[in-house]
């Protein structure tokens, strides 16, 4: 267990610094910041370039190489930024890949988006699981990762 919390602690040390990033956003969409960055940390582990094509996750070190590989990926569903926002958002919202991609831009979409689900399902587990997936099956199982770094940022300062 102490083995588990520590390697936890340890993800967080880079994370940290995106938290201020989370500040505007979730005070506008009253998100709690943990909430916020625990999804963030579950999404991409703190790479603001991450990108997932189809079930497949990349860690690109640049702004450019994950826009490259949405790019040669743009008819398939994909998942951008630090927040992991879904293609369909951005098609929905003609938001273009280069603006979703952008830190701060992504977090505020997310906690948009985070925010609707906490309209649509109430505050609780069932509006977290719906950030991930429509899926039941697949919200149950995010849940229970997001509880685990919300139990952890709870360690930390």
């Amino acid at each position: 267990m102490r083995i588990v919390a520590l390697v936890l602690v340890l993800l967080l040390i880079p994370v940290a610094s995106q938290a201020d990033i989370l500040d505007a956003p979730c005070s506008k969409y009253g998100i709690p910041k943990k909430l916020a960055l625990a999804i963030l940390i579950q999404e991409s582990k703190g790479n603001p370039w991450a990108v997932n094509v189809a079930g497949k996750s990349y860690m690109p070190k640049t702004k450019s190489e994950a826009l490259s590989i949405i790019h040669r990926n743009k008819d398939k569903s994909f998942d951008i930024g630090i927040m992991q926002i879904n293609s369909q958002w951005l098609r929905r919202f003609n938001i273009s890949p280069e603006v979703a991609i952008e830190p701060k831009n992504n977090v505020t979409i997310g906690c948009w988006i985070l925010a609707s689900c906490i309209k649509q399902h109430g505050y609780g587990w069932k509006a977290i699981g719906a950030y991930h997936s429509p899926k039941p099956e697949r919200q149950a199982a995010y849940v229970k990762l997001i509880a685990k770094h919300l139990t952890a940022l709870g360690r930390t300062k």
